[in-house]
């Protein structure tokens, strides 16, 4: 990755800048609300990918070799929402299409409990309930060191 750093280094246009956003390693949760309420809220996942972890490793080193800087750099919420759990799902299936890696039975069990927690919520919560899955994101400005 640091090498793909380097050739976007590269083939920046002088005054171009890179915008770099991707998940934080904290994991994301899964949440239920209704009418902005919040009904339920639990970590669906523990950490993130392998690919989130070799990324801010591989831009650190970036920075660190002076390809870059950081010019500015904020967290924020990335939500997505959905009208029931079958749509959440099939949004994250979607994702998690091209993982190499097969997932651990205990984290599906758990998944599959949370996701039926949540089923049963928007239920009974009635109209106007949806589902959302929350991840903490990175973006940051990065401006090329010549």
């Amino acid at each position: 990755m640091v090498h793909a750093l380097e050739e976007i280094r590269r083939l920046l246009k002088p005054g171009g800048i890179l915008v770099d956003i991707h998940p934080i390693s904290e994991g994301s949760f899964i949440e239920a609300y209704q009418d902005g309420r919040l009904l339920f809220s639990e970590r669906k996942r523990e950490t993130c990918s392998e690919d989130v972890l070799h990324a801010e490793k591989a831009l650190a080193q970036a920075v660190e070799r002076e390809f870059f800087f950081v010019d500015e750099r904020a967290e924020f919420d990335f939500l997505t929402y959905a009208s029931s759990v079958r749509e959440l799902r099939a949004y994250w299936e979607e994702q998690d299409a091209y993982e190499d890696q097969s997932k651990d039975e205990a984290i599906v069990a758990r998944e599959e409990y949370l996701y039926a927690q949540v089923e049963e919520i928007l239920q009974t919560s009635g109209a106007g309930a949806e589902v959302v899955t929350n991840e903490r994101a990175r973006i940051a400005r990065l401006r090329p060191l010549r």
